[in-house]
């Protein structure tokens, strides 16, 4: 994102009068203008990293579109890069050629291990790459008092962070309660804010709805019946239609999709074999038009939408705008076939982050011992579902693991201080006929969360992952794969299709353990999330989300449980 200077304003308006040639210039293009909903043939003109103009022009570098049509590059309005496991110079390797050539990211996976820093070091990398990258400051870190976090973001953080190059607002504000019941330091991180203030509200309707919007929030990725969406759009919301790997809330919202108030995101939720396989928003696009949304709508919603909606310069084939222009094959099929970004054919290179944010798991070994649930008679027992992160609750006698019933162990161990605290709860979903897995993705504060059938194997992946600071470790009586994870224990530092490679050979050896979940990985990490219902496990012990408290395991009757 570079600066403007008196200088270079006066070349863009020279190669735009046609006095001075251009320094590309895109010929004979189908120029799609999502503004007016047209499709037009003309040049485009590019001047440094801005488009000086469309129409017939000359350039120092011309290439022929003829037969392409050149469309805006596509833009995320909502992701969290870190959950591709990925880092920023290796997610803008595979999704920059596909077309996505802006993304706005709320950082708050690292923010959770490495505080301010984490962010810091996410917008030095992405500096480095042709993917243009603006952050949000995370609203929520940690997500509640339930929980050990490496970090947090406080009212002086937003502060400090909103006068980074690249940073646009404040993200997702997952603590809704807060600013319905205007608590101080909620409403002070959003009167910090420089711009835009993004919303987080499952099911918020009504009265709590307006006092949620009247607080400044201007959007909302959560929405999952179009009545609710329908009802958030009328009160002045921009709604963030989510489609991932595992959130697919595009069929269910489609009635409103085309609306210049909507947009098309991934909230994170995309996994790097998929972004590999499928593609990342070029595969949202046509997701969209197999939903019957037309092409040009489907355009809209992710480009010009998210760019008025941010203020970003970007989103539009016009003059002024950023040159972000891919060219496709066939627009409702969205074959690529050449990108350019910031007026540039984009080139990649590496980042070596720092040791300090590869040296991040601080716990002990843990042993059988360590394991073992105290107490006899009914225990509130965790029920997954696939495809879901919310949680639900049975309660049964219980004597310890039981796979016949699917009654496995699920434990929590902090590892950013070292205080060796210890989570542990019985989990029903995962299906489990022996083994464990273990991770140091578990949101948000990105502990150890494991679940197994036995002790012994679930202490083996545990160990396993703090020997490698960090990652994924599948253990059948001994470690059949596992998925280093080094930096800041939630991405790998080697190359996409490593990863990808890795993390299939981590899924086929969970789910040759008896689990059915499509989705094991992700449904792991979210049991350990303490502010989505019903029960959770976090460090701390069981959690009853609730009644946001620490809950006890068993109970002498079934009754006291409730």
């Amino acid at each position: 994102m570079s600066s403007l200077t008196v200088s270079k304003l006066r070349r863009v308006i020279e190669v735009a009068r046609g006095e001075r040639r251009a320094d590309l210039v895109i010929k004979n293009a189908q120029i799609v203008n999502v503004i007016t909903e047209e499709i037009l043939e003309g040049d485009i003109a590019i001047c440094d990293d801005l488009i000086a103009g469309v129409g017939s022009y000359s350039g120092i570098r011309e290439i022929n579109a003829d037969g392409l049509f050149a469309v805006p590059g596509l833009i995320d309005a909502h992701t969290h890069i870190e959950m591709s496991m990925l880092t920023v110079s290796e997610f803008a390797r595979i999704v920059v050629p596909a077309g996505t050539t802006c993304v706005v990211a709320d950082p708050h996976e690292i923010a959770n291990v490495l505080g301010r820093k984490g962010v810091e070091l996410m917008l030095e990398e992405a500096k480095r790459t042709p993917l243009r990258l603006y952050c949000q400051v995370p609203s929520s870190v940690p997500s509640s008092h339930l929980e050990t976090s490496g970090a947090e973001i406080n009212v002086e953080d937003v502060v400090y962070l909103q006068k980074l190059e690249g940073v646009i607002g404040l993200a997702e504000m997952m603590n809704f309660p807060g600013v319905i019941n205007a608590e101080e330091e909620v409403l002070q991180k959003i009167v910090s804010s420089r711009r835009t203030v993004d919303g987080h509200a499952p099911g918020l309707r009504g009265k709590e709805l307006n006092a949620y919007i009247s607080a400044g929030i201007g959007s909302d990725h959560e929405c999952t019946s179009l009545e609710e969406a329908e009802e958030k759009l009328r009160l002045g919301m921009w709604v963030m239609i989510r489609e991932g790997s595992a959130a697919r809330n595009l069929n269910s919202l489609k009635g409103i999709a085309g609306n210049r108030h909507t947009m098309l995101v991934t909230d994170g939720d995309r996994s790097v074999r998929d972004i590999i396989e499928q593609g990342y928003l070029d595969h949202v696009f046509r997701r969209a038009v197999e939903e019957g949304i037309d092409e040009i709508k489907a355009l809209q919603m992710l480009t010009i939408n998210p760019a008025e909606y941010f203020g970003i310069k970007a989103g539009a084939i016009t003059p002024s705008r950023y040159a972000d222009i891919i060219l496709v094959e066939n627009l409702r099929e969205f074959r690529v076939k050449r990108v350019i970004s910031g007026g540039k054919e984009p080139k990649f290179e590496h980042f070596k982050y720092p040791e300090f944010a590869k040296n991040t798991v601080r716990a002990s070994r843990v042993t059988e011992d360590d394991l073992r649930i105290s107490g006899t008679g009914y225990a509130r027992i965790i029920e997954v579902y696939d495809g879901e992160i919310v949680t639900g609750e049975s309660v049964e006698r219980v004597d310890g693991v039981d796979v016949s019933r699917d009654v496995l162990k699920a434990v929590v161990v902090e590892r950013h201080r070292g205080s060796g605290r210890i989570g542990k709860a019985y989990v029903r979903g995962f299906g489990f006929k022996r083994g464990a897995v273990a991770q140091t993705i578990a949101h948000d504060a990105h502990n150890i969360v494991a679940v197994g059938a036995e002790d012994r194997d679930i202490c083996t992946a545990v160990n396993r992952v703090i020997e490698l600071q960090g990652g994924i470790v599948v253990v059948d009586e001994h470690v059949k794969a596992e998925l280093p994870l080094p930096v800041a224990g939630i991405m790998s530092d080697e190359r996409a299709e490593i990863v990808a490679e890795k993390l299939q050979m981590v899924e086929e050896a969970i789910w040759n353990l008896g689990c059915e979940l499509r989705s094991p990985i992700i449904t792991l990490s979210f049991i350990a999330l303490p502010v989505i219902p019903k029960l959770k496990v976090t460090d701390l012990g069981l959690i009853d989300v609730e009644k946001f408290t620490v809950a006890e395991v068993y109970s002498r009757s079934r009754a006291s449980t409730s």
